[in-house]
């Protein structure tokens, strides 16, 4: 999965991310997690992927790492934010962070 390369854009404000969906006119703010997760999302990447960063950065368990990216996942998908297809491909992806 990754994020839409059309009609989206962000803003950094003092390490959060602002995400700006313009084709839906909708908006998506972003704590620190999110924004590491963000701008991994810029390449195609796996839930397991997105998880062992959380693990390695902020030494949290992998079950807890992999709850938080799919609760994130989730709300990228419900902003419409992912390319297509995104839920089909959650594990094995193409790249390691």
């Amino acid at each position: 999965m990754k994020l839409r390369e059309t009609e989206v854009t962000w803003r950094e404000i003092d390490g959060e991310l602002v995400v700006l969906d313009l084709a839906r006119s909708a908006y998506l703010t972003t704590n620190r997690t999110g924004t590491l997760l963000l701008r991994l999302l810029v390449v195609e990447r796996s839930v397991d992927e997105l998880a062992a960063v959380l693990v390695r950065e902020f030494g949290i368990s992998s079950e807890a790492a992999r709850s938080d990216v799919e609760i994130f996942i989730r709300q990228l998908e419900d902003k419409g934010l992912l390319a297509g297809g995104a839920r089909a491909r959650q594990t094995g992806g193409s790249e390691t962070p």
